[in-house]
C-alpha cells in the first residue's frame, strides 16, 4: 500500500474528520448486504480504516453482536484517532494487512473508499483475495483533479 500523504499527517490534515460523518450510512448499507447475503461472520476486518467509525457503528448492530472487529490503517494518525474508540470485540492496528507477513484470514474483509488510493488496483485485488472468504468494496465513483494530481505527481 501507499505511505507518503498517509503516513505523514497529511491526509489527515486535508479530510479533518478521515470522513467520519459518512460512517453510520456506509455501516447501515454493510449491514444490509450482509443480511442479504444471509452470512453469519465470526470476525469482520476492514482495510484502511481511517477513523474506525464504521467498525464502531457496525459493532452496535444486534445482528453482529457476537462478531470481533479489526481495523487495519498504515497512517498512525488514523490508529491515534482508533485507538480512542476501540473496546472490547474492537481493535485497531496500524500496519499494513496485505503486507506478506500478515497470514491474517476473515470471514469478512471491508474495502470501504480505498481504491482512489491505490495506484495498482489489479495488484491490490489479488492481495485481497486470500485474505477472507468474502469481500465488501465501496469504490466511490467521482473522479476529481485532487484525485488525479495526488496519485499522478504526489504519489499517494
Amino acid at each position: 500500500m501507499m505511505s507518503n500523504i498517509y503516513t505523514s499527517g497529511k491526509y489527515l490534515e486535508t479530510t479533518q474528520t478521515w470522513h467520519a460523518e459518512d460512517s453510520p450510512w456506509k455501516a447501515e448499507q454493510i449491514l444490509r448486504i450482509i443480511g442479504d447475503s444471509k452470512i453469519h461472520p465470526d470476525n469482520i476486518a476492514e482495510l484502511g480504516c481511517g477513523g474506525g467509525v464504521i467498525l464502531e457503528e457496525l459493532s452496535k448492530k444486534e445482528y453482529l453482536r457476537n462478531v470481533q472487529f479489526k481495523g487495519y490503517d498504515i497512517s498512525p494518525q488514523a490508529i491515534e484517532l482508533c485507538k480512542k474508540i476501540e473496546r472490547e470485540r474492537v481493535s485497531f492496528f496500524c500496519q499494513d494487512l496485505l503486507s506478506d507477513n500478515d497470514s491474517d484470514h476473515f470471514d469478512i474483509l471491508l474495502v470501504i473508499d480505498v481504491f482512489e488510493h491505490i495506484r495498482d488496483y489489479m495488484g491490490f485485488l489479488e492481495k485481497c483475495r486470500n485474505k477472507a472468504e468474502y469481500k465488501i468494496y465501496h469504490i466511490p465513483l467521482d473522479i476529481h483533479v485532487s484525485s488525479v494530481l495526488r496519485n499522478a505527481f504526489i504519489g499517494g
